[in-house]
């Protein structure tokens, strides 16, 4: 009973982890929280319940579609400066899906590992338990995965 009210805990603390929530400042320069940001508001990106903290990269905006007075005379940015900022953007994407994927491949390692009676769903989603060697595989193939995942740097 123990171990499965841990792992119904663990679960839901899972889902919990992987919430995506933006912090910004609105018009009256209070701080928001939401997991959508409104339209041209620069927004930060914020991790809940991992320990790492908040990213301090920006999510990229889009422009405004309100009727606010444009900067005719501000100075405009270089168009160097956008696309390094779009390809600073681009990695900082692929390193968190990076790290996800990294996060998945040790999970499933974990499980394997300490898991006592491994099943795999079959067709009908009837459980089919797996063998000594079947898990063996599964156990195998879950560290290549982790080795190719987490210690990749391309």
């Amino acid at each position: 009973m123990k171990r499965i009210l841990l792992c119904l805990t663990l679960v839901a603390w899972s889902g919990m982890s992987s919430a995506v929530v933006y912090k910004w400042v609105d018009s009256q320069g209070k701080t928001m929280y939401g997991d959508h940001p409104p339209d041209g508001v620069r927004a930060e990106l914020v991790e809940l319940y991992n320990g790492r903290g908040a990213h301090s990269a920006s999510t990229p905006t889009r422009p405004a579609t309100s009727n606010a007075p444009s900067n005719k005379g501000a100075a405009l940015t270089p168009p160097g400066a956008a696309e390094s900022s779009t390809q600073k953007t681009v990695q900082e994407d692929v390193a968190a899906a990076r790290d996800k994927q990294c996060t998945d491949a040790q999970a499933r390692y974990k499980t394997l590992i300490e898991g006592r009676r491994l099943y795999k769903t079959g067709e009908n989603g009837e459980r089919q338990y797996m063998t000594a060697e079947e898990i063996d595989s599964e156990r195998l193939n879950a560290k290549r995965e982790l080795d190719a995942v987490c210690n990749s740097t391309t």
